[in-house]
């Protein structure tokens, strides 16, 4: 991961683990490419549409419109510290 959008919950640098999967539900932390751009955000699909939703409430929702090309890759299962799985791949 890269960048604050997820703190507390998620830091820079982390890991994400992921279940590859092509569907998410209301709520979940995913990760997702909009119009090619990658995030790792929470899903919000309401009456007034779809947003990806930061952690930190300094970022705002990113409103996903009927033009947007959105891909899920998958829901967040959990997270490391990059630097406890670097030491163990060769």
């Amino acid at each position: 991961m890269s960048g604050d959008s997820m703190e507390p919950e998620f830091h820079d640098v982390q890991i994400a683990w992921v279940l590859q999967q092509e569907s998410v539900a209301n709520g979940e932390i995913d990760i997702f490419a909009l119009n090619g751009e990658a995030y790792i955000k929470k899903l919000q699909n309401d009456k007034d549409g779809i947003f990806l939703i930061s952690l930190n409430e300094k970022y705002a929702p990113i409103k996903v419109s009927e033009n947007d090309r959105l891909d899920i890759f998958g829901k967040v299962l959990g997270k490391s510290d990059a630097s406890a799985i670097t030491g163990h791949c060769r």
